[in-house]
């Protein structure tokens, strides 16, 4: 049996967990990981082309809701829109791909 000291356990922290609403479908995201590679792990195919928000092909509508960017994105972020391959969910959110 192994036991977890108390530095070790007050060091781990506890997962804040989101929902992301796409039209009828929800699923859950951590603050640990950017958007995009928590809706490829559902499925969600998201169009993209850098990964480093250099370029904007993962922009995507941002309905309601807040993320943040642990870095400035270089490519421009229109009004009401996200990049999924740098955004960090820190609420419930709703997206869209499509107007």
């Amino acid at each position: 049996m192994t036991s977890i000291s108390k530095q070790e356990s007050a060091t781990k922290k506890e997962q804040v967990v989101h929902r992301v609403l796409i039209g009828k479908k929800q699923i859950l995201v951590t603050e640990e990981e950017p958007l995009m590679v928590q809706l490829e792990r559902a499925g969600i195919h998201v169009e993209y082309q850098c990964r480093e928000g250099y370029c904007s092909s993962c922009s995507v509508k941002l309905l309601w809701g807040n993320v943040i960017y642990p870095f400035e994105p270089l490519a421009w972020v229109q009004s009401g829109y996200l990049l999924a391959c740098c955004a960090i969910v820190k609420s419930d959110i709703e997206i869209a791909f499509f107007d």
